[in-house]
């Protein structure tokens, strides 16, 4: 226990006295450390974060923070006394101050040696326009910001972000995803961020954790949680690939009556003969105009740096594929669409 920053063990998470999230272990091991939790609406992640501020208590299982318990079946430490800070969502700011002073509520709670200028945060978050308005007065994105440079200010041991750049501007986010994750990563504020977009996620965290059904599914590196997923449900859940039938031919390879011969490395070893349900995920397959295997273009996506096509199989199966935009020959919808041969896939992720 004293060896890890953070623990959860074994805790199920419950508000209203329905369990949220059942049985759910992982550490963060160093001070400093970003964590992502991911999942749909409604499944518990807030509670989550409620819970380990200890907004809610819990029944069994440990949380422990810098070698103390804090919460178990028989202790409880109050909220304002386990130094966590916790930005939700929804403007959670005092109607009755100026935002400049909604913000020094954060840093009046820190020592005169604080790793974090007030300024600096106010600087990087855009605020600085914004300081003598009242919270009625400004933007759900600016409020937002707001609450979460009060957070950022007060420096606390664990500081949780519920959703924290979801009312901010597109062109704006990826701006503050940059400065939020180098300032907390240089003063070493361990942090737990709850957000829908995955690739927030991937950027922002050392390790992901994936809520679905009322579990922890997978807890990684977002390397891993991206390209080894270890569930059907995560692979669900992301939505960056598709799941098509295949039978492993060797220990290196397996075949689908579409792609015929694919070879690459078993992300976990299968017997030969299985029937298994392989993973392809958009970056799998490579674009090859004078390939023999031609598939139907049914869908074509752009983003700007690339194109996402979908491609229809003989056998109907849909099958996502990135081309970079200067690729020389767009294709259209209805289109013959050629994939490179031989298939190799450096993953071989299979259920």
């Amino acid at each position: 226990m004293a060896n890890n920053f953070f623990e959860i063990e074994n805790v199920s998470f419950a508000a209203g006295g329905k369990n949220k999230v059942n049985n759910v272990s992982l550490k963060i091991e160093n001070e400093g450390e970003i964590v992502c939790l991911l999942g749909p609406s409604g499944i518990g992640k807030t509670t989550i974060l409620r819970t380990i501020a200890g907004l809610e208590k819990i029944n069994k299982g440990k949380i422990n923070l810098k070698g103390r318990t804090i919460s178990s079946e028989n202790i409880h430490i109050e909220p304002e006394n386990r130094n966590i800070a916790l930005s939700f969502q929804e403007n959670s700011l005092f109607p009755h101050y100026n935002i400049e002073k909604n913000i020094n509520l954060g840093s009046d709670r820190v020592k005169d040696d604080k790793k974090i200028q007030t300024k600096e945060v106010i600087n990087f978050l855009n605020l600085n326009k914004i300081l003598n308005k009242f919270p009625h007065e400004i933007s759900a994105g600016e409020a937002q910001r707001a609450s979460l440079a009060r957070s950022l200010v007060s420096q606390p041991d664990l500081l949780m972000l519920d959703e924290p750049l979801s009312n901010v501007d597109q062109s704006f986010k990826e701006e503050i995803q940059v400065e939020l994750k180098q300032i907390l990563t240089n003063s070493k504020i361990t942090t737990i961020i709850v957000t829908h977009d995955s690739y927030e996620a991937f950027y922002l965290g050392s390790k992901c954790g994936i809520i679905l059904d009322g579990e922890l599914k997978q807890y990684d590196d977002p390397y891993n949680v991206y390209h080894l997923p270890n569930s059907v449900e995560v692979v669900n859940f992301l939505n960056r690939g598709t799941l098509i039938p295949a039978e492993v031919t060797s220990p290196k390879s397996l075949e689908n009556e579409d792609l015929g011969t694919i070879t690459g490395n078993f992300a976990r070893p299968f017997p030969i003969g299985s029937k298994v349900k392989l993973l392809i995920q958009p970056e799998d397959l490579q674009h090859d105009d004078a390939s023999n295997l031609k598939l139907e273009v049914v869908d074509r996506k752009f983003r700007g740096s690339n194109f996402i096509y979908t491609l229809k199989t003989l056998s109907n199966k849909l099958i996502p594929v990135f081309v970079h935009s200067h690729h020389i020959h767009q294709h259209e919808v209805d289109e013959k669409f050629g994939i490179k041969r031989p298939i190799h896939i450096d993953h071989i992720v299979c259920f």
